[in-house]
């Protein structure tokens, strides 16, 4: 099985979890979607291409900003938020109004990202990264990205347990009685009534170190990282 596996950097990073509005709490990783919709952006996609995606990564530490944020109380206005602070001007909103906030940002983040969708698509996006002259985000937009290493790669059946070498989201399938931390992760999403219903992804959050038994569906890439696709 062939796959794309991305090696990637970030000083910083809030990968925000939804209904998190008082104090914008991050995931310990980017989600599915998260993940889902910078490789979306990168192909300039306008509809979804089905594909896997593994994530795994480790972080030094979490730290916390304290930001204004700017709520619209109106579907339409033609206020715009835009701060004038330090410019000797003042600005007065009847139909914004702002709130400070808490947001979570995870500093000096590394992730192992492994992609998984037909050939064309994969060589697709290897040449999109390595030529592209533009910066990438994978969280907020100015969650930035460093691309250290992106190759196309073969992956192999893992037929032994196996310890993890980072952190990771791994599905609940190749769970047992290993210790984690569980989450529903977004993955897609289907419009009803003009709102967003996703369907989600039940997985456990495994410390790195921790050992997964052998599953039939369980792969490792050629640096010894295992590989965990969702299953349909």
């Amino acid at each position: 099985m062939k796959a794309l596996r991305l090696k990637i950097y970030q000083q910083t990073a809030c990968y925000k979890k939804p209904f998190a509005f008082k104090v914008s709490e991050t995931y310990p990783l980017p989600p599915y979607s998260t993940v889902k919709g910078m490789v979306h952006s990168i192909l300039g996609a306008d509809s979804l291409i089905p594909m896997k995606i593994s994530i795994q990564g480790i972080y030094d530490t979490i730290v916390t900003d304290y930001q204004t944020h700017y709520f619209f109380k109106r579907d339409k206005t033609e206020e715009f938020a835009l701060t004038a602070d330090g410019l000797g001007i003042s600005r007065e909103f009847n139909d914004i109004t702002t709130m400070p906030i808490y947001m979570h940002m995870l500093y000096d983040v590394n992730l192992v990202l492994h992609i998984q969708a037909a050939d064309e698509i994969l060589e697709q996006l290897e040449s999109a990264i390595n030529s592209r002259n533009i910066h990438f985000s994978l969280g907020r937009w100015e969650d930035l990205v460093r691309v250290d290493e992106c190759e196309i790669i073969h992956l192999q059946d893992c037929g032994e347990p196996r310890p993890l070498h980072h952190n990771a989201f791994v599905p609940i399938e190749y769970l047992s009685d290993v210790a984690h931390f569980p989450y529903k992760l977004n993955w897609t999403y289907e419009v009803i009534n003009n709102v967003r219903v996703w369907n989600k992804i039940q997985v456990g959050y495994v410390q790195k170190g921790l050992w997964i038994e052998q599953h039939e569906q369980l792969k490792i890439d050629p640096y010894g990282d295992l590989v965990f696709f969702h299953i349909d």
